[in-house]
């Protein structure tokens, strides 16, 4: 696929064109994309009262991964741990086009944070980031996960 970009200073009405022979996981990303807002979550540091303290917006291709503790749902990222107010299924549900599969029933992970899968015993494979942490895939949601990164490869690769 080959993508030109065009900057005219003068133009009044931002627009995408967009020529495709066939309808394809690629296609249907940059529709998506472009009719969609970006996803943004609000939190406050993990030590903070969720009712107390400064309201951070978090940026999703900065947060590693997602981990719902104790009915509380956590961001994780290079600059620190974020309490989020909302669910981790609606997280999933918002964040699944921009890299995001859940792996278990309380982590939601980042792929494109990943900088290694590393199989381990029992048929577990744990998920190793760059910021060196690691999250364990459950056996459970193994098939899923796989099945969700050749889709987004599919995506991505084209």
């Amino acid at each position: 696929m080959r993508l030109n970009l065009f900057e005219d200073k003068s133009n009044i009405d931002e627009h995408v064109d967009l020529y495709f022979k066939e309808m394809n996981p690629v296609v249907r990303q940059i529709i998506d994309t472009v009719n969609a807002e970006r996803p943004v979550l609000y939190g406050r540091a993990a030590d903070e009262d969720l009712d107390d303290g400064d309201i951070i917006l978090l940026d999703p291709k900065e947060i590693y991964y997602m981990d719902f503790v104790e009915r509380r749902l956590f961001a994780y990222t290079k600059d620190g741990v974020f309490r989020v107010k909302s669910t981790l299924a609606s997280c999933e549900e918002q964040l699944w086009n921009y890299g995001f599969v859940r792996v278990s029933k309380s982590n939601l992970i980042n792929i494109y944070k990943i900088k290694q899968l590393k199989p381990d015993i029992n048929m577990r494979i744990f998920a190793l980031f760059d910021n060196d942490e690691k999250i364990c895939i459950n056996r459970n949601y193994r098939k899923k996960f796989h099945e969700y990164l050749i889709r987004m490869k599919g995506i991505v690769a084209d």
